[in-house]
């Protein structure tokens, strides 16, 4: 059919064209030329998304017999470089649409207007477009389409993405998106109690290599392939870095008395979660004594419940956590707390110091005595020892002087007294 009507639109050129050269042209004859015709021939670019709907305009006024003609030309790709070969498809001849009727459409809004419809605008309607009118020579209009598409990932790796990695082992995360234009990669960490953005390669990097995988490493990340064009299309992986458990206790020492309730606690952190046990001595503590808690996808905590019933309770306790990739455990040391009385110990040191008073020259013995002072408390024992290292030798009218200064001050005077009979003795010579 477009082949038939391309002919039919040669051969009225042709009549046109074989006229008599001396015929007068009237009005109701025509310049085969057209040179009165108003036809734009400006080349022009179109944009529009995938999707919607795209109005190409062609314009011709005092068209008389003349005959208005939309074709596509496709031109095929050969590894990704475009050739000359091209493929002519007829859209609408004088106002009839032959392609694709439920696609394509042509309106006059007003006189002259011959404009093309394409409806539902999908990535093959990509090319060039033309209006002609069957002029001799023809006139043609040129608009090139482009269609923009939204991104698409199209490989991802690894595939599923959900992954399970040993810690310490590397890894490669891929995302390949196509789109027109050409999208952008760039990489999101998830995990909102994980602000590691050090760990993000660059922007527009559709490859992530993690050489060696930490067990802190996000477990959710996720690729972006974006162009501007809505909406942009993403692919989460999910990330188990599975590890050897970790065993943590907040307190390793605890004392406590007999006949009293005792909890011993201990995080485990691990991938896949550890099974977690209780050891005194060689021996497994009750199940119905543990209980557990867990934190999050990687952390539990067990409580160890003990009633403290005879001397055999106290002693050392190991908390054991083992999952596939190793065995770990902690001690926690559980001591019977002794309480004993508020005393004072006096420690006997007997010095002989001299008590003066201003109208007698008395000499006393003093004693000065140490005390010292021992305090236990329930959770730990503290031992204070104050010991009074100042004595007082003279007391009156609240005025102390020490030991200390009595010294100082008498060695004072046997200084001066020596002075003095040295002068003397030279005086006298």
């Amino acid at each position: 059919m477009y082949w038939l009507l391309l002919i039919l639109f040669n051969v009225i050129a042709s009549i046109h064209a074989q006229r008599p050269a001396t015929l007068w042209i009237t009005d109701a004859e025509e310049d085969l030329s057209g040179s009165n015709v108003a036809f734009d021939t400006t080349t022009e670019n179109y944009t529009v998304s995938v999707s919607g709907k795209c109005v190409l305009t062609c314009y011709v006024s005092e068209i008389r017999s003349f005959k208005v003609l939309w074709q596509k030309i496709d031109r095929t790709n050969l590894g990704g470089n475009q050739t000359n070969n091209e493929q002519l498809t007829l859209i609408a001849f004088d106002g009839v649409v032959y392609s694709n009727k439920d696609h394509y459409r042509v309106e006059s809004d007003y006189v002259g207007s011959y404009n093309l419809i394409i409806d539902r605008v999908n990535e093959d309607d990509q090319g060039e477009y033309q209006c002609q009118i069957n002029t001799e020579p023809r006139k043609t209009k040129r608009i090139f389409l482009t269609v923009q598409v939204p991104p698409r990932i199209i490989d991802f790796r690894p595939n599923p993405s959900l992954v399970s990695v040993q810690s310490g082992t590397s890894l490669t995360l891929l995302c390949r998106a196509e789109g027109t234009p050409l999208p952008r990669i760039r990489w999101r960490i998830r995990d909102t109690d994980t602000n590691r953005i050090d760990l993000l390669p660059p922007d527009n990097s559709n490859v992530w290599f993690i050489p060696s995988v930490s067990n802190q490493f996000p477990r959710t990340v996720e690729c972006i392939a974006d162009n501007g064009v809505l909406p942009a299309s993403n692919r989460v992986f999910t990330i188990n870095v599975e590890f050897a458990p970790i065993v943590m206790i907040n307190n390793d020492l605890i004392q406590s008395q007999l006949y009293q309730n005792i909890t011993l606690e201990c995080a485990v952190s691990s991938r896949p979660l550890a099974r977690i046990i209780w050891e005194k001595k060689g021996n497994l503590m009750a199940e119905n004594q543990m209980s557990n808690i867990q934190i999050n996808q990687t952390m539990i905590i067990n409580r160890l419940n003990i009633q403290l019933t005879n001397e055999d309770d106290f002693g050392q306790y190991n908390c054991i956590a083992e999952n596939v990739h190793g065995r770990k455990e902690a001690m926690v040391f559980l001591l019977k707390e002794t309480i004993v009385s508020s005393t004072s110990t006096p420690v006997s040191t007997t010095r002989k110091f001299h008590r003066y008073t201003k109208n007698s020259s008395l000499r006393l013995n003093y004693t000065r005595k140490h005390f010292r002072t021992t305090t236990i408390r329930t959770t730990t024992t503290t031992t204070t020892t104050p010991i009074s290292t100042t004595s007082y030798i003279y007391v009156e009218r609240g005025i102390h002087i020490s030991s200390l200064t009595y010294r100082l001050q008498t060695s004072t005077q046997l200084l001066q007294l020596m002075l003095f009979i040295i002068a003397v003795f030279r005086f006298a010579r």
